[in-house]
């Protein structure tokens, strides 16, 4: 067969080995059935307005809480500037198959948002009813030490189980239910920093504020964090266990009790740390002993976990598109590249210095097509089953890689740069 675009003969598979360009028309994609135009019109309307209602609610509260203008801005700026520095550091983690930023931002306005108000709303039904059942001090104790890691990682976690659910094609492993869980947890300990802040300021000035922002959001900054992490992983890996058995539904919830253990595990450190510490106790003296005992642990093993995902998806890379060399939708040398980190990462350099930011987000998409047709590759070797109507988008993906590669090629040739791209 003949490139109908380059003209390069002897062409075999649905692509051309040279320019990449189609060679005969892909198979249609059956779209997948979805419910009638009104019914969802009517379902995104109640969510957007249940959204809304909740929103409002969570900033009615927070200005409640904090009526002084000054405080409320001190501590907005103390409490969401730490959340966007450790949220990139976590983005850090997931190299070779990002997920779309709107489902991020999702996860992360879940936990500021969505979680912090039916916690709330949860955690004032649980203490109702402790009151009516013990005393005053023992009821604050359980609320504490007890329903709110209950409460707090049910309504973080329940953000990553939807995900699975509704995004399935954006959770792919155990990297992407660990970063998910994170960015949940870092929006919920940023707006519960804010009502913290703010209410020691008030109290204490600067000096009080100062000394809380180095508990709660340095020293403790991956609290929330490490935990909703956990259940998130847990469900990442669940995510793969096709005809597994029981293991897909126990691991999860094996999650789950392991991050209240250890959001629960904290919550009591503080009464018994400052128990022992007595009439010298302080919220700074007590997160000093608590951080490396039960944070430090969690965030490095997580870390650890984060690592060995990401090379195996470093392998998947490498496994899963081997067949699409020989199909031709991509050659042997954009294969190697695809499962180096470092040929990478020069690629994407290479793109930038011959095109500018433009070039490299085209860069930066090829590479993240690919990763997304070996995942679905991957998970379709795995044993997932399709929904009625819907087919592997396969061949959307190869067209998108070869319109890619052509672009870039032009690029390639209009700069006048002849090195391997």
């Amino acid at each position: 067969m003949t490139c109908p675009n380059c003209g390069a003969a002897d062409q075999a598979g649905h692509f051309c080995q040279q320019c990449g360009a189609a060679l005969s028309p892909a198979p249609a994609i059956a779209p997948p059935r979805r419910p009638g135009k009104w019914r969802r019109r009517l379902t995104t309307g109640g969510l957007g307005c249940l959204a809304f209602l909740i929103t409002a609610s969570v900033l009615f509260l927070v200005v409640a809480s904090i009526p002084d203008p000054v405080a409320l801005g001190l501590a907005s700026v103390a409490a969401i500037v730490p959340a966007m520095v450790y949220a990139l550091l976590v983005l850090t983690l997931d190299r070779y198959e990002r997920e779309p930023r709107r489902t991020m931002l999702a996860a992360f306005g879940w936990g500021a948002v969505g979680a912090v108000f039916f916690s709330i709303v949860a955690s004032l039904i649980f203490q109702a009813i402790l009151v009516t059942a013990v005393a005053a001090e023992t009821s604050t104790f359980l609320s504490i030490a007890i329903g709110a890691p209950l409460v707090e990682e049910t309504f973080k976690g329940i953000a990553v189980l939807a995900i699975l659910l509704w995004r399935r094609d954006e959770l792919d492993n155990v990297l992407d239910g660990l970063v998910y869980g994170a960015l949940i947890g870092l929006g919920f300990a940023m707006t519960e920093n804010i009502l913290y802040f703010g209410a020691e300021y008030r109290e204490s000035g600067m000096a009080g504020l100062g000394t809380l922002f180095v508990a709660r959001a340095v020293l403790d900054g991956f609290g929330h964090a490490a935990y909703t992490a956990t259940t998130g992983a847990a469900i990442g890996y669940a995510r793969a266990q096709y005809r597994q058995g029981a293991k897909r539904f126990l691991v999860p919830i094996a999650g789950w009790c392991l991050a209240v253990f250890q959001h629960a595990l904290w919550n009591t450190g503080i009464f018994v740390i400052a128990a022992l510490q007595g009439s010298d106790a302080s919220v700074l003296s007590v997160v000093v002993i608590e951080a490396p005992l039960f944070i430090l642990p969690a965030v490095v093993v997580l870390f650890i976990i984060a690592r060995t995902a990401g090379q195996r998806e470093l392998r998947i890379l490498r496994d899963h598109l081997a067949d699409e060399v020989s199909r031709g939708t991509l050659t042997h040398a954009e294969h190697a590249m695809l499962a180096d980190p470092l040929l990478r990462q020069r690629t994407v350099r290479d793109a930038a210095a011959r095109g500018g930011r433009p070039l490299r987000r085209r860069q930066l998409r090829f590479l993240q097509v690919a990763a997304e047709l070996a995942f679905r590759n991957y998970h379709l070797s795995r044993g997932e089953v399709l929904k009625p109507g819907q087919l592997a988008p396969d061949d959307a993906y190869r067209r998108e890689l070869a319109s890619l590669r052509i672009e870039l090629a032009g690029a390639t040739v209009a700069t006048g740069d002849t090195s391997p791209g």
